[in-house]
């Protein structure tokens, strides 16, 4: 890991980017069947990767350190969440902000755990 001190500075809006990526972009966009375990579906997983990818670069973060964060957050709401679940509080998290804190702390986890490898 070789995150600077001038990799801090986007931290904040990375997290807010990532939260709105996961606000916006995931909150019923792909119809996808429910898979009982904790593995999302492939597509899904994917499309996360991809938009997590955009949003993290664009705020100044190298790929490796975006490719980490996401692969982190992702994992993080896998173990913590079905797809259901994660879609109901995606949904939950537009209009309850405690439903918004509870995504952005595992960006948050995720984001030092990378910063402190």
């Amino acid at each position: 890991m070789t995150l600077t001190n001038s990799k801090l500075f986007p931290i904040n809006l990375v997290l807010t980017n990532l939260a709105s990526l996961i606000l916006l972009g995931f909150s019923g966009s792909m119809a996808l069947a429910e898979t009982p375990s904790d593995v999302y579906p492939a597509e899904y997983v994917q499309q996360y990767q991809k938009e997590c990818m955009a949003a993290s670069t664009a705020e100044g973060l190298t790929e490796l350190d975006a490719e980490e964060l996401c692969e982190c957050t992702l994992t993080e709401f896998q173990k913590q969440y079905s797809l259901a679940e994660f879609k109901e509080l995606n949904a939950k998290a537009e209009e309850d902000q405690d439903s918004a804190n509870s995504l952005v702390e595992v960006g948050q986890s995720c984001f030092e755990s990378i910063l402190y490898e």
